[in-house]
């Protein structure tokens, strides 16, 4: 290929694979015990009377979107269908691509179950669950390492993880539409 051709052909797969723009407001969650709720901490009441419950570590933002058969064929981003989010103890309603505001409780953040409607009656769900984003980003700075270096870099990760000061997060959530 020359050049020129990959030139044209790098920016058009980048395009591809960048999503629709979040051009809508975040959502927020909806608590479903409103009286034990203090904004997004779904727990405050009954931390604060004492009870043993997950610690608030402030939000996290979760970008949902929404890919499916398009148009034309090929499987694409759909955007503006109806989606649901459900932790058991939050729900969101929210049309896609969004940005969904989510309580953070680190390694007791719940996982969410995303599910969403295309008018045709086509529908999709999925489930993620947070991870340590900390002991991830230790991982990632072992592969330059080499095989010796990512094991060593890899028995000390294991050793360091500590869920009350590891910083949890969300993967973005793709659903697919069927």
């Amino acid at each position: 290929m020359s050049r020129s051709a990959l030139a044209l052909c790098v920016p058009a797969f980048l395009a591809a694979c960048v999503g629709a723009e979040v051009t809508t407001p975040p959502v927020n969650i909806t608590p479903k015990v409103q009286a034990d709720a203090v904004g997004l901490d779904v727990y405050a009441r009954p931390r604060a009377q004492g009870n043993p419950v997950p610690r608030f570590r402030g939000q996290e933002t979760l970008t949902i979107r929404t890919r499916g058969k398009g148009e034309k064929g090929g499987n694409t981003e759909i955007s503006g269908l109806a989606c649901t989010l459900d932790s058991g103890i939050y729900t969101a309603r929210f049309q896609t691509p969004a940005n969904v505001i989510v309580p953070n409780y680190g390694p007791n953040s719940p996982a969410v179950f995303v599910r969403c409607m295309h008018p045709d009656g086509r529908s999709g769900s999925t489930t993620v669950s947070p991870y340590n984003f900390t002991a991830a980003q230790r991982s990632n700075n072992a592969v330059g390492a080499g095989v010796l270096g990512a094991l060593v870099v890899g028995a000390i990760n294991a050793a360091s993880i500590n869920p009350e000061k590891d910083e949890f997060k969300y993967y973005p959530v793709t659903v697919n539409v069927k």
